[in-house]
């Protein structure tokens, strides 16, 4: 018990400084923003966005890599005798797991106030409604629809993806950056009924739709991507942090002042229409706070704190089946980005930089973490931060390698051993 303490004290002693690390590097910029010595998005006035061409094939090879796995997935399934039935009729049993089932169930009966279906609360309303909508095209299987909804977006997140490396490192720095994104194997999620395809769609199109200075559009993006999911908000920053760079070129201007905060506002609009949602069901607008203290065990907490917490379920139990596929694997991802964040986050542009810090910082702090490799995935930076790392082409090469193998054994994790959340 006491080697499990000092293991907590040195996993939650590392992440703060790892953290503090960045934090600091990201206060030097700041400054360096504030006096007009560094562009805010990193990008000079003379900018070149990726061909359309180029675009339509990465979004492409996004959906021919999840046919891939969807077939994957149905070989492992057959050789050890527990598909039935061919491909597409055994498709729905093989991938619908864990969330999915809640947003199915949401999508056919919407919200209530009573049964373990109350649960079904804390899920974000957007992905759902699409669904829904969507189903008549689909033959009113919510399945279908939900999992159209997963492979569009992620073809455009993809493309999104190779657009926005392309725009700060070029061709070479796009391709390694949508690979990475591809066989990364948390992108197993990019083609189940989950919301990671709509909600890093959404983010990136507002972090492009920004550099193509089209705030309010982006803003609108944001907005639903705050719909999609909690974190979504904190892309609000980067329109305060666009702002403020141009207030730090040309002056601060009351006309561009209030613009950037109703921009900021409609990003908002998308957490409080949630908060109307669980004021009609329940007369209460912060419900889903109660379920999720109460039903999964989580409330606020620190980034530090879910730090230890992995690494005392890490180390007691590996005797589970969860050793591997949940505090294994999230301690690891945490480790990979705050080494990332600590050390690397001067290539990435500033405002993504701040956006990596504050993301992070949010999506790790609740008390009781389950998904949090899943949740780093969804850093519409990270991509753009590995592509840019300087292991040279064999380097890269290595580690996508290593990646595409996770994924293959991660499609096993969450289609048959349902050990992947």
């Amino acid at each position: 018990m006491e080697n499990t303490l000092i293991f907590e004290g040195l996993a939650s002693g590392v992440s703060l400084v790892l953290m503090g690390l960045c934090g600091a590097g990201l206060l030097v910029r700041f400054v360096r923003v504030l006096r007009g010595r560094e562009a805010a998005d990193g990008l000079g006035p003379n900018r070149v966005y990726a061909p359309p061409g180029e675009l339509a094939l990465a979004a492409a090879a996004c959906l021919l890599s999840r046919l891939a796995l969807f077939v994957l997935a149905y070989a492992m399934a057959k050789l050890l005798g527990l598909a039935q039935g061919g491909l597409f009729s055994s498709l729905e049993a093989t991938w619908t797991h864990w969330d999915a089932h809640h947003y199915i169930g949401i999508a056919r009966d919407g919200y209530t106030a009573v049964g373990d279906e109350r649960l079904r609360l804390v899920f974000f309303p957007l992905y759902p409604w699409l669904m829904r909508l969507l189903a008549p095209a689909t033959g009113g299987s919510l399945f279908a629809s939900g999992t159209l909804i997963s492979l569009l977006c992620a073809s455009l997140s993809t493309a999104l993806v190779y657009d926005l490396a392309y725009l700060h490192g070029g061709r070479e720095t796009a391709r390694r950056a949508a690979a990475y994104f591809l066989l990364s194997p948390l992108s197993v999620f990019l083609c189940c009924v989950y919301t990671e395809s709509l909600f890093i769609a959404c983010t990136l199109a507002t972090v492009c739709l920004l550099r193509r200075g089209r705030p309010w559009l982006a803003a609108l993006f944001g907005m639903a991507s705050a719909l999609t999911r909690m974190p979504g908000v904190i892309i609000s920053g980067l329109l305060i942090i666009a702002f403020i760079g141009k207030a730090a070129r040309s002056g601060l201007k009351l006309r561009e002042a209030l613009a950037c905060a109703g921009q900021v506002l409609l990003v908002f609009a998308g957490l409080f229409v949630y908060w109307a949602v669980n004021w009609v069901v329940t007369g209460d607008p912060m419900t889903y706070l109660a379920y999720q203290r109460e039903n999964w065990y989580q409330q606020p907490g620190s980034f530090w704190g879910s730090a230890a917490n992995t690494m005392f379920y890490f180390l007691i139990g590996w005797e589970g089946s969860d050793w591997l596929w949940t505090w294994g694997f999230q301690l690891l991802c945490m480790l990979v980005v705050f080494l990332l964040l600590a050390f690397r986050q001067k290539d990435l542009p500033f405002d993504l930089a701040a956006y990596s810090f504050v993301y992070v910082a949010v999506v790790l702090s609740p008390t009781w973490l389950l998904s949090g490799a899943r949740y780093l995935y969804a850093l519409c930076a990270l991509p753009l931060l590995l592509s840019r790392l300087p292991f040279g082409r064999r380097g890269h090469g290595a580690m996508m390698l290593v990646s595409g193998c996770l994924l293959v054994v991660w499609v096993f994790g969450y289609t048959i051993a349902l050990e992947v959340l």
